[in-house]
């Protein structure tokens, strides 16, 4: 039989209709760090001087959902997937690196980002604001419930009209608006998921 450490009787308790579903949308979020080096998932080496980008480990910073990403779960290197913002200073790129440091000085009076990128000082990008458009993905679980998993997309500004999307399986982006407004199809969940919250 199973046997629960002492530090269960400090867990608070909580139902499964207390989990709050994290929707595509704006939120302005706090770099927690920056990775210069990781291995792909073939297990091949990376540095961002060979990639020209680098990985902004993002968490949510305002609002119900804040913290989200700060619990265990998410603490390792290989969840970053799941609240990572690609900065990348490709040419073709070039005009959104430039927007995403506008946001990041918007977002932290004071700071040059521009300054701290040409620096090489990626240190000082740790702990800085960012608001930051999630957009949806949909996807179909092992239940056969067709769901929608958030990832960040890009970094805005205050005044960008950002489009918030959810892409479908073959590629199409619908706005998020029109989407959660369709009638969605879903298989018969197992009984057993029903009360689980992930």
């Amino acid at each position: 039989m199973p046997k629960l450490d002492k530090t269960f009787d400090d867990v608070q308790e909580s139902g499964a209709g207390e989990f709050v579903q994290f929707d595509p949308g704006v939120y302005m979020c706090r770099i927690q760090a920056v990775r210069t080096n990781w291995v792909d998932g073939r297990g091949q080496m990376w540095t961002s001087d060979q990639k020209s980008y680098v990985k902004l480990i993002v968490d949510v910073d305002e609002g119900e959902h804040a913290g989200r990403f700060s619990d265990e779960y998410w603490a390792s290197e290989e969840k970053d997937w799941g609240h990572t913002l690609y900065m990348s200073w490709t040419e073709r790129a070039l005009g959104m690196l430039k927007h995403t440091f506008a946001a990041m000085d918007e977002a932290n009076p004071g700071f040059d980002a521009k300054a701290a990128f040409e620096a090489d000082a990626w240190d000082k990008f740790v702990g800085k604001r960012i608001l930051v458009v999630w957009r949806g993905e949909e996807y179909t679980a092992n239940n056969g419930t067709v769901r929608v998993r958030t990832r960040p997309d890009r970094a805005v500004t205050a005044s960008d009209k950002p489009k918030v999307t959810v892409e479908l399986p073959g590629g199409e982006k619908v706005p998020w608006d029109d989407y959660k407004a369709r009638p969605v199809e879903q298989a018969a969940q197992d009984a057993d998921d029903v009360s689980v919250p992930f």
